[in-house]
């Protein structure tokens, strides 16, 4: 059932894309409008999602431990990731900037612009994009210090003033309500829901304009493209996932299974897009950038689905044992 919701989500999602690349073609969406898009979903109404998601729920001891543990997770998985993308750059032979996009990219997946709209649907009772918001916060502590670091080839240090944004905030200001049972008047909480709902379809209209603004066509056939593809997409979610399982089953650790698929999916989502855009900045090899984040969201389409099949397998079967 799960398995055909996601599958049904994505097509959803890839009418959407198509119309945001058929506005970008039509020049109905400039390259400023895009830009201006992608400013509005993650500075105004991913807030509001991950605010109202927040104050929504109700207070639980095992919201916070699921939670916690996801946060830590959080860090092993883009551990993992990182060693994964170092070990195939090295026998991939891969230039330095293009080593540095690669490992990135594989270690940074698009768990905003696709992650959450994926998580929302996936579980509407909130829970998806509560333990999303924690990923998100951990991936984000590492991506504007170590990424910027990385790609900037040690000119810029993204200190922690750089982890205080409305996103951040949102999530604290989410904890205390979620924590102390806040409760928002209707008259208040109505428009900030309507504007956290407006995350995804917006989202993927911005991920069809990205797309279609590539002139990708000699970076596409690239075979470090398609290695990434595969660890990323498939392998490393797997791998970690069934070490995860076999490790809490070992030592005694409960994780719910909602919590557990979060954390998993969003190892799997395809290329984080603001990779690309740091690439742009700090002139690294954004060609390479482009061509993996847009071979990624393509192959998704597939990945996805069949990752959670195969998470829900591996969940009844550590289970049994």
């Amino acid at each position: 059932m799960a398995t055909e919701i996601i599958v049904r989500q994505l097509l959803i999602f890839g009418v959407l894309i198509a119309v945001g690349a058929l506005g970008f073609w039509r020049k109905i969406i400039s390259v400023e409008m895009k830009n201006s898009l992608a400013r509005i979903v993650i500075d105004i109404t991913l807030p509001f999602l991950i605010f109202t998601t927040f104050s929504n729920m109700k207070y639980e001891p095992d919201l916070i431990r699921n939670g916690l543990i996801v946060f830590v997770l959080a860090f092993v998985n883009l551990l993992v990731l990182y060693w994964i993308g170092s070990i195939s750059s090295k026998l991939l032979r891969l230039d330095a900037p293009k080593r540095v996009v690669h490992t990135l990219h594989t270690m940074f997946g698009n768990i905003v612009f696709l992650g959450f709209p994926l998580l929302d649907a996936l579980f509407p009772d909130g829970l998806g994009v509560f333990y999303g918001a924690v990923y998100q916060l951990a991936s984000n502590s590492v991506t504007f210090t170590y990424g910027v670091y990385k790609l900037s080839r040690g000119s810029q240090r993204g200190g922690w003033r750089s982890l205080i944004n409305v996103n951040t905030v949102a999530i604290f200001l989410g904890v205390l309500a979620l924590v102390f049972s806040v409760k928002l008047p209707t008259v208040v909480s109505k428009p900030f829901e309507l504007l956290g709902k407006s995350t995804s379809p917006l989202s993927m209209v911005y991920i069809g304009a990205m797309l279609a603004s590539m002139n990708l066509r000699k970076a596409l056939f690239q075979k470090s493209i398609f290695v990434l593809s595969f660890n990323k997409l498939f392998f490393t979610p797997l791998l970690i996932g069934a070490a995860y399982l076999a490790v809490m089953g070992i030592i005694g650790v409960e994780l719910s299974k909602v919590a557990f698929f979060v954390l998993i999916l969003q190892a799997a989502m395809p290329c984080q897009t603001i990779i690309v855009v740091l690439s742009h900045r700090y002139d690294g090899d954004h060609m390479l950038a482009g061509a993996n984040l847009f071979v990624t969201t393509l192959l998704s389409i597939f990945s996805l689905p069949l990752i959670y099949y195969c998470l829900d397998w591996l969940w009844q079967y550590f289970a049994k044992v």
